[in-house]
């Protein structure tokens, strides 16, 4: 997160801490008791909850958000204000408890997030069971199929969510931590919620004689897994309650198909209006006969189907990388390649007038160099826009436009990494798509292009005598000259897209402005003179 803010500008890092431990009481689950996301007192002690905000050191906050593109959710106890002390320590386990209980929180964070900043929706990035948090929160329903999580479950992208990309992520299961349903192993971490929900094969079922499949992932009755009673008897987990309903006889639908499958579960699939992908590593010190990144099997980290192509087809790809489970959320050059912007236009990410974003160009699957990242401009009533981009070393060298039906409307190169594109918007249509296509490099990762867009209104005055002005360069960095044509004197004003004026002066033939101090954005110069008046655009930007 630190990488993504000093690197590219986005922002301070906000945080939404959740408790999922909130009855301090490890036997339990029940999710009304133990999620908790706003402030609330826990013997005698304010727990504070919700929004948090750190510049440069994550000890250092406020318990507020700012302007930002980064967030992220804390489950973890000892990072919440108010939950540990000199004397005291509550809520164990909280960030090791029930992937139920995860999906449901992050629900609540998305909500927040949106009301927050505004936006339609959200990009959502997890490492190892943060991916599974992810999948807990986009494909649990209820026994009507109704997505219990969802901030809007009576629409299809009720998710809210534009990009899902997991890393290292045990899709299908892991093993790595100990087993209780092992008679006497050691209690490390090994009967927490989450390594409960985690493993994808069970020594053995305590109460049942079926085959021990993760009850999570898999499905399966709760008591299979139940400790057993009496003094020699093995004490499996704290708690099987894996529904978090205050039962721990219930039946529990998985997530994925079954032990047999490497796919979700299709009776509560993956939503198919979202872009996935599956960052995956092998660790080349992994030498003991063992092949994955130190923690889940390579062949765990991902879905797929029969032919072992990435699931859900056609919007779902995958990356391959050599780093240790526990370095792979600082393996930079892979993650900004899993977050590559989509490139179908029913995946587009939708871009409002005067908002500002990055993309990068980056290889995809397989190593192909080229990538086209298509974008949704929403124009509402305007018959013309003002696309600006900004890529110096981005790897961009053509702009496509195509209308809604996905018509190509205008092709061009790009020679310069500023570049200004007046285009008109079809008629009868809201917005247009813009597709930016560039040719990967080692280096390109590095340096994101910027785009935004402003709507453009030209107006006609009349001119006499042929007069006209030239304004170069344009764009500009904010010093420009103006050069006039059978006008002698002339007197300027500059407005910006609001139609207020924001500078005026008096130019001859020929001179050169400092308009450094106007902000990034199209402006309209309106040029008065004896005889008429003329209308140019300038272009600011740095």
């Amino acid at each position: 997160m630190e990488f993504l803010r000093d690197s590219y500008q986005l922002g301070d890092i906000n945080v939404f801490d959740a408790v999922l431990n909130a009855d301090n009481d490890l036997s339990t689950a029940l999710l009304e008791n133990d999620v908790k996301w706003e402030n609330f007192v826990f013997n005698d002690k304010v727990i504070y909850l919700g929004p948090r905000n750190y510049t440069d050191n994550k000890d250092d906050y406020v318990q507020e958000w700012t302007g930002s593109s980064i967030f992220a959710i804390n489950f973890k106890e000892e990072n919440i204000k108010g939950a540990s002390g000199f004397f005291y320590s509550y809520f164990d386990q909280s960030n090791q408890s029930a992937i139920y209980k995860q999906g449901y929180a992050l629900g609540k964070m998305i909500q927040e997030v949106l009301d927050f900043t505004g936006a339609d929706k959200v990009v959502l990035v997890g490492h190892s069971m943060g991916g599974l948090c992810i999948r807990e929160y986009l494909q649990r329903t209820d026994e009507n199929g109704v997505h219990v999580n969802w901030i809007d479950p009576t629409v299809a992208d009720g998710h809210k969510v534009a990009r899902v990309a997991t890393f290292g992520t045990p899709h299908l299961g892991s093993n790595t931590s100990p087993d209780p349903t092992k008679s006497d192993i050691p209690d490390v971490q090994g009967k927490s919620e989450a390594n409960r929900d985690l493993i994808w094969e069970y020594d053995s079922y305590t109460f049942c004689n079926t085959y021990p499949q993760g009850i999570y992932l898999f499905g399966g009755n709760e008591n299979c897994i139940a400790s057993e009673g009496g003094f020699f008897g093995n004490s499996t987990f704290y708690n099987v309650d894996v529904n978090c309903n205050g039962s721990e006889t219930d039946d529990i639908i998985g997530i994925n198909e079954g032990p047999d499958s490497q796919s979700y579960n299709p009776e509560m699939p993956l939503p198919l209006n979202i872009k996935y992908t599956y960052m995956t590593s092998i660790w080349l010190g992994w030498d003991i006969g063992l092949v994955g990144d130190g923690a889940v099997d390579i062949n765990k980290q991902w879905l797929y189907d029969q032919d072992r192509n990435p699931v859900p087809l056609g919007i779902t790809d995958t990356l391959l990388t050599d780093v240790i489970h526990t370095s792979e959320g600082s393996d930079y050059y892979t993650l900004i390649r899993g977050l590559d912007e989509p490139n179908q236009f029913s995946l587009a990410y939708t871009l409002e007038p005067d908002n500002e974003i990055i993309g990068f160009v980056t290889f995809q699957q397989n190593g192909v160099e080229i990538d086209e990242d298509v974008f949704k401009l929403k124009s509402g009533n305007n018959n013309a826009i003002a696309f600006v981009f900004n890529g110096e070393s981005s790897g961009v060298n053509t702009i496509q436009f195509y209308d809604l039906n996905e018509n190509l409307i205008q092709s061009k190169t790009i020679t310069n990494f500023i570049d200004t594109t007046i285009i008109n918007i079809p008629a009868n249509d809201d917005g247009i798509y813009v597709k930016l296509i560039g040719t990967a490099s080692s280096t390109t990762w590095e340096n994101p292009y910027k785009i935004h867009f402003i709507p453009y209104v030209t107006t006609e005055m009349p001119n006499y005598n042929n007069a006209s002005v030239s304004i170069f360069p344009n764009p500009s960095n904010g010093i420009c000259e103006f050069s006039l044509m059978n006008i002698s004197d002339c007197y300027i004003k500059i407005f910006n897209t609001n139609g207020v004026e924001v500078f005026r002066s008096e130019i001859t033939n020929q001179k050169e402005l400092d308009l450094s101090f106007l902000s990034n954005g199209i402006y309209t110069i309106k040029f008065d003179f004896d005889s008429g008046s003329l209308i140019q655009k300038l272009v600011i930007i740095r």
